[in-house]
């Protein structure tokens, strides 16, 4: 593959289309699948099932109307990256591309190929421990060398997977209302047997905040977009319509395969065997062919989530390595690393180096933790510590934002964002809460970039 190490644009390539896709991509993963089970053991009634989904995609809402109007008012690749920097420095900058390639990028990207190795080889029927975390390096492997070919190559095959997961989903809703008839009473009867018990007002905050807790995981993924603002057409159009459309496809989605999980399985039963609610569901709606349909529908839900975010990992690695391999000092003798991963290749525009690095990482992570729960656990509180900080970059750009033509505004402001800054903030100190040892884990090694910065020379980054 021919490079030229001096390239410094990536190409804007990618479409309304394209944004849209990696959105619901990279969101629309195997967390439908599975959380509805997990919900039942916190809902008392079916309208709190839907009310928590609901709840949960207006808050993501606020957190998506917000990214497109700092990413329209930072179109680059990497957008994240340079509206922390801009907002708050160069320090908080450093520290979130640190966090992003040593924790959460590759853990991200690990977590979702672990679940894909378990599916395929239970899908293949092979139960040896160690194949699962083969094939998703493999899986890893495929899309890195996709998106080698071209950005518009990755950017079609979001299109294609994220229409066949759509498809599928849609599939099985379609399927409980035309081919099963709901269990006797149907949801009604079990929402006023069971709508007495909700108790006091504090009694509804706890269960507020464990439903959110079950389901915001779920609805992960929505800001990897910015990673390839760079690369997207009239980002301060298809930026905002692409988040907008993303956000609300994946959360009527929810909605409606939960309403197609309830119609067939009862609260009740869900509770009695929740990680088997999808697979349940599917056995009443296609007869004996429904425990392989399910399994083929996970596998291609989660494929393309995977592909969306080995898509966009690299393009953050990109933006970092092409900022500070001219900043630091040649003494550290750096250099030629960061000219490695800022690497473009001339022929197909993409960043090379970058996409190599995130499938390294990305599958030493994945050999590593072997376990989707200790991967999750890893680099959910540093990942969502970092949204927060480019969330409230807003009250810092705004006024600036106000006075560009070519930003989005988004509405609400300064409701907005804080609604969504003060929830997920609430989500972080129960997160550390219930799950120390691996959170600790995470944040411990995000630390590691405060005596690093200094190192390279501190404000001499900005």
């Amino acid at each position: 593959m021919k490079t030229n190490p001096s390239a410094e644009a990536l190409r804007r390539q990618l479409g309304f289309s394209a944004v849209a896709s990696l959105v619901v991509g990279d969101m629309l993963g195997s967390g439908i699948f599975f959380t509805p089970g997990e919900l039942a053991a916190v809902a008392r009634a079916p309208w709190q099932v839907y009310f928590f989904w609901g709840l949960s995609g207006l808050i993501i809402l606020c957190g998506a109307l917000t990214l497109a109007e700092l990413s329209s008012l930072l179109p680059q690749s990497g957008a994240s990256f340079h509206i922390i920097r801009e907002g708050f420095g160069p320090f908080w900058a450093f520290l979130k591309i640190w966090m992003e390639m040593w924790v959460s990028g590759p853990g991200s990207v690990a977590g979702v190929a672990i679940v894909f190795g378990t599916y395929f080889a239970e899908f293949l029927g092979v139960r040896s421990g160690w194949r699962p975390p083969v094939w998703g390096v493999a899986a890893i492997a495929v899309f890195a060398g996709i998106n080698l070919l071209g950005v518009q190559w990755g950017g079609w095959t979001q299109v294609l997977l994220t229409a066949v997961k759509i498809v599928a989903l849609l599939a099985l809703v379609f399927g409980t209302l035309l081919l099963v008839d709901p269990p006797a009473g149907g949801q009604a009867g079990h929402a006023s047997a069971e709508a007495g018990s909700l108790g006091g007002l504090f009694s509804f905050i706890k269960l507020v905040g464990l439903g959110l807790g079950a389901v915001m995981f779920t609805y992960d993924g929505w800001i990897d977009v910015s990673h390839v603002a760079g690369e997207v057409v009239n980002p301060r159009k298809n930026l905002s319509a692409g988040l907008y459309l993303g956000v609300g496809a994946v959360t009527l989605i929810y909605l409606l395969v939960n309403f197609a999980y309830l119609r067939v399985e009862p609260l009740e039963a869900m509770r009695e065997a929740p990680s088997l609610v999808a697979s349940r569901v599917a056995q009443q709606v296609f007869g004996p062919t429904g425990g392989n349909f399910i399994t083929g529908l996970i596998m291609i839900s989660i494929f393309g989530a995977l592909g969306g975010l080995v898509m966009t990992f690299p393009r953050l690695v990109y933006a970092a390595a092409s900022r500070y391999r001219d900043l630091t000092a040649a003494s550290h003798g750096l250099q030629p690393y960061l000219r490695a991963l800022s690497l473009v290749s001339s022929r197909t525009a993409v960043p090379a180096g970058s996409i190599v690095f995130s499938v390294l990482m990305s599958s030493a992570a994945l050999l590593f933790f072997g376990s989707f729960s200790r991967i999750v656990n890893f680099f959910v509180v540093p990942l969502q510590a970092t949204n927060i900080l480019m969330v409230a970059a807003i009250f810092k750009l705004r006024k600036r934002s106000s006075r560009s033509p070519d930003a989005y505004h988004a509405p609400g402001y300064p409701f907005i964002p804080l609604v969504y800054i003060a929830v997920m903030a609430l989500f972080l100190l129960s997160a550390l809460y219930y799950r120390p040892g691996d959170t600790l884990i995470g944040v411990a090694l995000t630390a590691t970039g405060v005596p690093v910065y200094r190192w390279l020379g501190g404000k001499d980054l900005a």
